[in-house]
This record gives structure tokens, C-alpha cells and sequence, in this order.
């Protein structure tokens, strides 16, 4: 779990090593970024998506996804990319784009965890040679967090990078991710505490992306478990650099749906400052 839960002030850009605002043309956004989403979902779950660019960035470097993954499953993901000329918004794409085909390839039968651990793989496989091959890509690279989930709850999480997950239970949102960043590093070595942390001009500095490397360290979390009510979110940096844990839950007690608890945490993020992307995937059992 990570060292600390939220930043406080405008985030600087990633690298690796007033007037309530209503999101621009979030539900195009939606539509725009989000072609993968299945249309049949598993019993008893009930899924929402939001992203916005925000007040600062000209371009939305986030993907996110959602797919019904078949057997009662259903996958979903939140990448942020980074990388000039569009590079990071490529390199997003690319990670929720093979992830999506290393699941739909995966056996009926295998290992959740397995399966994960591998579509990371192949999705930093692929963008890492996406930039070998055109040196206008060099250097990108994306968070992702991904997560299976069953009908029953069951869920199985992989994670490289910042873009975290939540785990809402009985009404208390938990941070289930590490942040893969120096500053986390630095307050898990006690040497800078958590109210540093939260301040520091490096702290969306990351030790870990895909793309960054050849082989990169999957992060699995595989003991989450969400009853009816409780539900798992999974965001971007741009809504945690303004949120934290209860401002997560709240929203969710306060939405009646996963849609309106995705798009309430984007708006929120981007009303306190939007100096990010902003994107958020709520799954809630019902």
C-alpha cells in the first residue's frame, strides 16, 4: 500500500525516473476514448467512465477501458500516458489496446493473476517497440492499472506506475496500489514524510512505466474481494493529485450509479484545479 494517499496542489508533468467547472464534452470524451467497452456486462455489476483533459493540458493523454472478458468476468483499465508529440496519448492507447487482445486470447481456464501479469508484459512490449520504430516516440511510455473482475467480487489487480486503485467497502475507500514514484520511495524509507511528499516538486517522478524499459515489474494484488454496495475505482493521477480517500468515498456514498460516481470524481478534480487529465472507472456490485 502506498506511503501516502493524495498531492496537494497542481501536479508538474509526468516523467519517468471560482465557478463549479462541468467537464467539456465529457460524454464525447467518453465516446472518443473508450471504443472498447462491452455491451454485455457481468451479472449483478454495474460499471461507470468519465475522463476530461482538464483546465491546463491541450491534448488527453488518458485511455481507459472496459470489456466484458467473457466467463463473468469483466476487465478494466486506466493508462496516463506521457511523451512529446503525442507520444504519451499513443502510448496509452497502445497499453489498453493489448491488454484488451492479450485477455480476449487468454484460455477460459487460466489464472487470473497469470493472465494480467502477461497482458502487462505484451503491452510494454508493445510500446516499447512502438518507439523504437519512429524516433518522434522515443521516450514514451504510460502508467496503467487494470483489474478482472467476477460476478462474485473476486477482483485481481495489476498495476505499474501512479494511476492507483481504490477499493470502496461498507462506505471507506482504501488504497489497495503502490505508487511507483521517487517520492513514494522516499516516505517508505522514511526519509521524506508523507506532508513532503505531497508537495514536492518530484513527486510525479516514476520508477516504473511501460515503455520505459525492455521488461518492466508488475505489481499483482490479488486479495481484494467487493461485496453488494462496494465497489472499485480506479483513476489517473489528475484525480488524486486533488482527491484523497474520503473524498473518494463520499462521492460514492453520495452517486446513485457507477457512471455518476465516475463522472462526480472527474468534475470534482477538475473544479479544484485541473492542471492534469482526469479519468476515472468506477465498477460497483449491485
Amino acid at each position: 500500500m502506498s506511503g501516502y494517499t493524495s498531492a496537494i496542489g497542481d501536479p508538474p508533468a509526468k516523467t519517468c525516473a471560482g465557478a463549479r467547472h462541468q467537464p467539456l464534452g465529457l460524454q464525447q470524451e467518453i465516446a472518443a476514448r473508450m471504443p472498447d467497452r462491452g455491451t454485455v456486462l457481468p451479472t449483478g455489476i454495474d460499471v461507470g467512465s468519465a475522463t476530461d483533459v482538464g483546465r491546463v493540458r491541450e491534448a488527453n493523454e488518458d485511455s481507459m477501458l472496459a470489456l466484458a472478458a467473457g466467463d463473468g468476468q469483466l476487465l478494466v483499465a486506466v493508462a496516463d500516458g506521457m511523451g512529446g508529440h503525442k507520444a504519451g496519448e499513443v502510448a496509452s492507447e497502445l497499453a489498453v489496446t493489448s491488454l484488451r487482445s492479450s485477455i480476449e486470447q487468454a484460455g477460459r481456464d487460466a489464472d487470473p493473476e497469470r493472465v494480467l501479469i502477461d497482458a502487462v508484459e505484451m503491452a510494454n512490449i508493445a510500446i516499447w517497440d512502438a518507439a523504437a520504430e519512429d524516433i518522434e516516440k522515443e521516450g514514451m511510455g504510460t502508467t496503467l492499472v487494470a483489474a478482472l473482475i467476477t460476478s462474485s467480487g473476486r477482483i485481481a489487480i495489476a498495476n505499474v506506475g501512479d494511476s492507483r486503485a481504490y477499493a470502496v467497502i461498507r462506505g471507506k475507500a482504501t488504497l489497495v496500489t503502490t505508487d511507483h514514484t521517487w517520492v513514494n520511495q522516499q516516505v517508505l524509507a522514511k526519509q521524506m514524510s508523507e506532508r513532503e511528499a505531497r508537495t514536492s516538486p518530484y513527486r510525479n517522478l516514476l520508477t516504473r512505466a511501460l515503455g520505459s524499459t525492455p521488461r518492466e515489474q508488475v505489481d499483482i494484488i490479488d486479495d481484494v474481494q467487493i461485496g453488494p454496495g462496494d465497489a472499485l475505482v480506479l483513476v489517473s493521477d489528475g484525480v488524486t493529485a486533488y482527491l484523497e480517500e474520503r473524498d473518494v468515498a463520499g462521492i460514492l456514498r453520495a452517486s446513485a450509479t457507477a457512471q455518476e460516481a465516475a463522472e462526480q470524481l472527474v468534475s470534482e478534480a477538475v473544479d479544484r484545479g485541473g492542471a492534469d487529465n482526469a479519468t476515472a472507472v468506477v465498477v460497483r456490485r449491485v
